[in-house]
């Protein structure tokens, strides 16, 4: 009698090997390449998964343990690939991959009959494509497509689908994942939902359902893993969104793991964004677009404000800003404004000796954070002035070191400190005083506030976030960022993009140009591509000049760059090693907080993952290493 022996990875990254096993023959029926087993290793109960069937064994037969349980169904063969080649790209544990590809709770390993699945035709939408226009020759299996934001993507979506097997369609802004299935279900389509808002229980049985194939799988960048058999279209929406990366390590992105699979898979992958990136442009002949006018009326009404003509002293809240919020108001719309700074001061000078508030051990700026103590009366050391208990509920603190202390300037003991740069917090105290009659709510990703507290605002200001937790009760009248410079100049190689995608988000929220609603741009760079490019309602304009400035630079899709962060030992071995590699740029490393950090340019992503597979044991041998490829904030 032949024995059955499969080749198993084990659920644990820090071991990069594969192990045999034999199949029981109870078990032998639930067995097949991607099933969840469970096996023993190491004097422990080891959750992997099945990479390889009627393998030949390695060692003799009688040394070889077997599979302890089926624990259920995993990823198909195809996708398992699909999670080596992302491990290699983006350089971590392939089990990290099999892990999102995966159900979150247990599936019947026999739930699907092989061969199981039958075309179910939908009948193509008449409205679907129409009205686009292409400029030139494209890559037939991969089309990009700039939608204007405030333009109605639903029927284009639908159009876009085939009309028999399975989609997968990405969809970034959890805030119109439910209007998006409705029409597809109304449209005929068999919709299931793979998003993170959803319960495990819900996601579980959406995965299980996707093994049945012809439906459309409709999710975030987890959805790009979808165990379909039949999969006949990909469409990314919001393809320059960085929700659709992944923040721990490894860094993979839901647009790039599905260009590949639908390459792998033979069928249409489809990018679709009010700004296309740089690299989403640079992989096809030509950008898709609707009709001219259709364009233009489907980008908001935009206010650009020149701080440079503002009166000295004028601050964040400008005439046109304030004007702007009372019609906003009287309207009874919700105005949003943005402005990605926390806390109350973040950025402070003496106004005795004009000195910048910094932190005495690292340098930094330090920042201005409220006390709930209520202090006794102090006496200074150095003017033997006495601070009162009102002032000192005010502290700094450093946001680099941690390191706290009165407010008071180091240099020459004065409490007389000016705001340089508001934070948010003190900004909104600011529009409570312009608009008494109205309530304001300060948003940031971490505040906790309640959905209730949130309708009843009229004014939200905060970070980015702002964009993402206004509730859609009533409709949004204002949008502004108060200091866009700070976006547009951000040291971050992906800035102008990053707040391309912003303004597109805005204008979406805001509504077509025929309504009065507006996007108001406060900037000291009016003549901004990126700017140019949202008052124009062109978005090439954004495109052209970001895809020349990458060019130059020989960043991305230019070049490849990773970001190595960790231990002073790991990250001094790596990047000395990478220096004396062909074609390989080393910058740093150099201390940030308390690790310490370098960046690795390479002429591709795959030279890159060459010289970073190369070092990367030897380093986080010497300790703590983190890698990210493709980073979005370096």
């Amino acid at each position: 009698m032949t024995l059955r022996v499969v080749r198993v990875r084990p659920d644990l990254p820090a071991i990069d090997r594969s192990f045999d096993y034999l199949v029981p023959d109870a078990l032998a029926h639930q067995i097949s390449v991607g099933a969840i087993v469970r096996i023993p290793l190491h004097g422990r109960r080891v959750r992997g998964w099945v990479v390889e069937d009627f393998v030949e064994p390695e060692t003799e037969i009688s040394r070889i343990l077997p599979l302890l349980k089926v624990v259920g169904a995993g990823p198909p063969p195809e996708i398992l690939d699909l999670g080596r080649w992302a491990a290699h790209r983006w350089i971590g544990p392939d089990v990290s991959f099999f892990g999102s590809a995966s159900a979150p709770n247990a599936v019947a390993p026999n739930a699907v009959a092989p061969n199981a699945v039958a075309p179910n035709a939908v009948p193509a939408s008449s409205i679907g494509e129409g009205g686009l226009v292409s400029s030139g020759e494209s890559d037939s299996r991969l089309r990009v497509i700039a939608w204007p934001p405030s333009m109605d993507r639903r029927p284009l979506i639908d159009g876009l689908l085939p009309a028999t097997g399975s989609s997968i369609v990405i969809v970034p802004d959890v805030g119109r994942l439910n209007s998006l299935i409705k029409y597809l279900t109304r449209a005929g389509r068999v919709v299931h939902v793979m998003h993170a808002t959803r319960s495990a229980a819900e996601r579980t049985l959406a995965w299980s359902e996707a093994r049945n194939g012809n439906c459309v799988i409709v999710g975030g960048r987890g959805a790009v893993w979808a165990p379909v058999p039949d999969l006949a279209g990909m469409i990314v929406l919001d393809e320059s969104d960085d929700a659709l990366q992944e923040e721990r390590s490894p860094t993979w992105h839901a647009r790039d793991v599905a260009i590949e699979r639908a390459r792998r898979s033979g069928v249409v992958c489809t990018l679709v964004a009010a700004i296309p990136s740089a690299i989403a442009v640079s992989l096809v002949g030509s950008v898709e677009r609707p009709d001219r006018s259709d364009e233009v009326a489907g980008w908001a009404r935009v206010e650009v404000v020149d701080l440079r003509d503002e009166a000295p002293g004028q601050g964040l809240l400008t005439d046109a800003l304030a004007k702007a919020l009372h019609r906003c108001v009287d309207a009874g719309e919700r105005a949003l404004l943005v402005m990605n700074r926390k806390g109350r001061a973040r950025l402070l000078a003496c106004g005795a000796c004009s000195e910048l508030a910094r932190c005495e051990g690292c340098g930094a700026a330090v920042v201005e954070v409220q006390s709930e103590l209520t202090v006794a009366p102090l006496q200074n050391e150095v003017a033997t002035t006495e601070v009162s208990s009102s002032e000192v509920s005010r502290s700094l603190l450093c946001p680099v070191c941690s390191t706290s202390r009165p407010w008071l300037c180091a240099g020459c003991g004065s409490t007389r400190l000016r705001v340089l740069r508001s934070g948010v917090s003190r900004v909104r105290d600011d529009l409570a005083a312009l608009l008494p009659r109205s309530t304001v709510l300060d948003v940031d990703a971490s505040t906790d506030v309640d959905l209730a507290a949130l309708r009843n605002a009229d004014v939200l200001v905060g970070t980015e976030a702002v964009l993402h937790r206004a509730p859609h009760d009533r409709p949004v009248g204002l949008v502004a960022f108060l200091d866009l410079d700070q976006e547009l100049l951000a040291p971050r190689h992906r800035a102008a993009e990053q707040s391309a995608t912003l303004l597109a988000r805005s204008a979406r929220l805001l509504g077509p140009r025929s309504e009065a609603r507006r996007l108001l741009l406060q900037t000291r760079l009016p003549e901004h591509d990126v700017i140019r490019a949202v008052c124009e309602a062109d978005p090439s304009i954004a495109w052209v000049s970001e895809t020349k400035r990458r060019e130059s630079l020989s960043y991305p899709p230019f070049g490849a760059l990773a970001q190595l962060r960790g231990v002073e030992e790991a990250v001094a071995y790596a990047a000395n090693t990478l220096r004396a590699s062909a074609g390989v740029t080393v910058l740093g490393p150099v201390p940030s907080g308390a690790s310490f950090e370098c960046l690795v340019r390479c002429a591709d992503s795959e030279a890159l993952s060459g010289a970073l597979l190369a070092v990367v044991a030897a380093a986080r041998a010497l300790g703590r290493m983190r890698i990210e490829v493709d980073p979005a904030r370096v």
